[in-house]
């Protein structure tokens, strides 16, 4: 029987690599960046230590070849003008990440009724800390 008249399966004329291509190799290999579902850059950097599927942000990866070492688990990069792609080292920022929090909430001032919004969702979502019946008293407290 020739191979032409089997399954395609089960040609032995085919190589089957079970592996696949994978980087420049595989055929829907770009450049090997991409934008996320947040709008950074990713780059494929696999043998990066942090890296999540072979891909780190490329912004801290530009801060991380400008400074020669890895960034620490509590440094963050900011983008100064707030752009997420544009990853030019003199736009991006070294900081802690309170900072990084810090320079967002510079200028914002929550309103009033922004503050009671939050706290009656708080109250709303927290059930647990309120008593059913105030005027019954905890164990705990009967004895003091």
């Amino acid at each position: 029987m020739s191979d032409d008249s089997l399954l395609v399966s089960q040609r032995t004329d085919i190589n089957w690599n079970k592996t696949g291509k994978t980087g420049k190799d595989n055929a829907n290999y770009g450049t090997g960046k991409y934008i996320d579902n947040k709008g950074y850059v990713k780059v494929l950097r696999p043998e990066h230590p942090k890296s999540i599927k072979g891909y780190i942000y490329e912004h801290r990866a530009v801060m991380e070849e400008y400074l020669g070492r890895y960034l620490e688990n509590w440094e963050t990069v900011h983008h100064i003008n707030e752009i997420k792609v544009d990853n030019r080292l003199d736009n991006l920022f070294l900081c802690t990440v309170s900072e990084h929090s810090a320079i967002h909430r510079e200028g914002r001032k929550i309103s009033m009724k922004q503050k009671d919004k939050a706290r009656a969702m708080a109250k709303k979502n927290k059930p647990h800390l309120h008593r059913r019946n105030p005027a019954r008293k905890f164990p705990s407290e009967k004895s003091l």
